[in-house]
């Protein structure tokens, strides 16, 4: 951990620039530019309303009013998700830095996790607004969010970090998990509650991590309190533990991979 800390001290420089160039690559050439960040967790919201609304989708009780509900389960479940797609595409999208340079993995994964953690922050003032809006109340156990969160990114980047050199030497591998992971959020209470009917989609939910670590979260912010606390410690550990096994795999397979790129 000193090593990896020290690597990401001495190439914060390169950390910088390319966070600042692919911030500014992410929109320049959109009329709306970061206004996106705004208008796409609104219009998911509005789809989720609409189905609620003709009766297609049944989310059981929810403490806060549905539309709130959704806007933070699909922000939260998006924290996981983009975690999971910026580092998968880290060996990439950054192969010939890698290839013609000595910058090791480090600084580069840092820099996925700043552009990850920026692209967040802002779409999520939305959500405080809109809680706000639909009387949601914020108690002091809520300052804890930011730290609750910790472990959905640990956990997809682990999950990133091995698809990454799928990516690289076995790209059919690393299309069925980006497939698996829109699969996973319909498994996951996030457009309904963890308390659901359907016996076997009750069974998936009750083993699925991301309903613990989600749901922690969300009740952290929403309500002050501790949605399976236990199995959320599990899990976190879980998660602690895959993302230094993963680094290791990245790391200990980077010369192999360097090589198939440099074939390609």
């Amino acid at each position: 951990m000193r090593q990896f800390i020290g690597k990401i001290k001495s190439w914060w420089y390169l950390v910088k620039q390319l966070t600042q160039v692919e911030i500014i690559g992410m929109y320049k050439k959109s009329f709306l530019g970061m206004a996106w960040m705004f208008i796409l967790p609104i219009l998911a919201v509005i789809i989720w309303v609409v189905l609620n609304g003709a009766g297609v989708v049944n989310p059981g009780e929810t403490d806060i009013p549905y539309p709130a509900y959704v806007l933070l389960s699909t922000s939260i479940w998006g924290f996981f998700l983009e975690a999971y797609k910026s580092t998968s595409n880290l060996l990439t999208k950054n192969g010939r830095m890698l290839i013609m340079s000595e910058v090791p993995l480090e600084p580069l994964l840092m820099q996925k996790v700043v552009v990850h953690l920026i692209n967040f922050i802002i779409p999520f003032a939305v959500n405080l607004i809109v809680l706000l809006a639909f009387g949601v109340r914020f108690s002091a156990m809520a300052l804890l969010f930011p730290v609750s969160l910790i472990p959905l990114l640990l956990l997809g980047m682990a999950i990133g970090m091995v698809v990454a050199i799928f990516r690289v030497i076995m790209v059919d591998v690393a299309n069925l998990v980006d497939e698996g992971m829109k699969l996973l959020m319909f498994l996951t209470p996030i457009v309904y509650t963890p308390k659901i009917t359907a016996s076997w989609l009750g069974v998936i939910v009750d083993y699925n991590p991301l309903t613990y670590l989600i749901g922690f979260s969300r009740d952290l912010l929403t309500s002050g309190t501790l949605f399976s606390p236990v199995e959320y410690l599990v899990f976190s550990g879980v998660s602690l533990v895959l993302v230094v096994l993963s680094f290791r795999f990245l790391v200990k397979s980077s010369t192999m991979v360097l090589e198939r790129l440099i074939n390609n």
